[in-house]
């Protein structure tokens, strides 16, 4: 029994001590300027001699960073600001989404060590020969870390319903896959990482509404509770609450894409008709005006294009109709538009106000904000790598105790 009970005792130490380190990181994280210990002291509640001594493992396991003492009013030595680690520790992201696939190789910082593009069209592409080109646009932005430089994690977005306990891509109905073992399709074309670290799949809309929820990795941005809608050749969204997406009970919160908007609308290629993004995804709008892309649409509107703009016209109302329906449905006063969707919010705004002012019920007692995120088609490969770091984050008594 006494044996059994030091066992116990020293898997709580373990814990908390694990816990802790993990506290004094996000600490130092979230802070826009970089702290002293004697503030991880003062924010978390431990004592001096703790904080320093958890400082000085975040220090060595290449987490956190000391630069020069600065001098202050306060008594004793100089203080030694504190700040994430640069270049130490690294996470992959990935994406493949309908017309291009992105590498993004990201440090603690925020920095984006390198990165890789290939723009196409990807309906219908096969899933092992996609995989292998994003395999190796992955190793090429691997190869570029510099020397000592740990991989920490890789992540991979994609633009569909995705179980996260097995990382399978179940449905993605713009790409007409169905059951795609990423992680085995990246190892088999040589990607060997991939069983070597951390991995992960995950929605595209939910790794760029992480990355939108956030300045640098573990760093929350102004935008903190809301919910994002990522406009491609479909639509997709996410809602977070306290910079967390929520996934819903099995992750596949989010297909907003696929509400219907009018039930005898377009057959869109979920199966269904009248689905949001028959009408304001960028397949659609590109589609109606017989554009090739997104830019020679923006040309259209830009001249004043009648049938552009009428299009814009009907985008704007069914995203109206679908946010009243969400805001009524999930009690969030904030609107994130991102990927083609941002192009044009200005044009959108008073269509989407028309509507919410008719169909949202709170609409008289709350403010909702409409904003656009910068559009950045990698958005969601940077979302997957800050979600890759935010697990060092999460734990980092792993990388302490390498």
């Amino acid at each position: 029994m006494a044996n059994t009970e030091v066992e116990v005792g020293v898997a709580r130490q373990g814990s908390l001590r694990a816990n802790n380190l993990s506290l004094a990181a996000r600490f130092i994280y979230r802070s826009a300027t970089p702290v002293a210990r004697v503030d991880v002291a003062n924010a978390t509640g431990m004592t001096r001699s703790t904080a320093s001594r958890l400082v000085d493992d975040l220090v060595s396991g290449g987490i956190v960073s000391e630069s020069a003492p600065t001098l202050t009013n306060r008594r004793g030595r100089p203080a030694v600001p504190l700040r994430p680690a640069a270049g130490t520790l690294v996470a992959l992201g990935l994406e493949i989404n309908v017309t291009h696939m992105a590498a993004r190789l990201v440090d603690l910082t925020g920095d984006v060590i390198d990165a890789a593009d290939e723009m196409g069209d990807f309906i219908g592409a096969d899933p092992a020969e996609l995989s292998a080109r994003l395999a190796r646009m992955g190793r090429q932005v691997l190869d570029a870390r510099p020397e000592g430089t740990r991989l920490a994690a890789i992540r991979v977005a994609l633009p569909g319903l995705v179980d996260s306990t097995t990382n399978v891509l179940l449905r993605a109905p713009n790409l007409s896959w169905h059951n795609i073992a990423a992680g085995e399709l990246l190892r088999e074309a040589g990607l060997t990482e991939v069983g070597e670290v951390d991995f992960g799949v995950a929605n595209e809309a939910d790794c760029a509404a992480f990355y939108v929820g956030h300045d640098a990795p573990g760093r929350p941005s102004a935008f903190n509770d809301f919910l994002y809608l990522s406009g491609e050749t479909g639509i997709g969204s996410a809602l977070l609450r306290s910079g967390r997406v929520a996934l819903g009970t099995r992750g596949w919160a989010g297909e907003i894409g696929h509400v219907c908007i009018s039930p005898d609308g377009p057959l869109c290629r979920c199966g269904a008709r009248g689905c949001l993004e028959r009408y304001a995804g960028t397949g659609a709008l590109i589609e109606r005006a017989g554009v090739d892309d997104i830019s020679d649409f923006q040309a259209l509107v830009a001249a004043g294009d009648h049938d552009a703009l009428i299009s814009l016209d009907e985008a704007g109302r069914a995203l109206g109709i679908a946010l009243s329906n969400a805001l009524n449905l999930l009690d969030e006063t904030t609107i994130v538009l991102g990927g083609d969707l941002a192009l044009f919010i200005d044009h959108y705004r008073p269509l989407i106000e028309r509507e919410l002012e008719t169909r949202h019920l709170a609409r008289a007692f709350v403010d909702v904000q409409l904003s656009a995120a910068t559009p950045d088609h990698a958005a969601p490969a940077l979302g997957a790598a800050y979600s890759g770091l935010d697990r060092v984050l999460a734990e980092p008594s792993r990388w302490c105790d390498a």
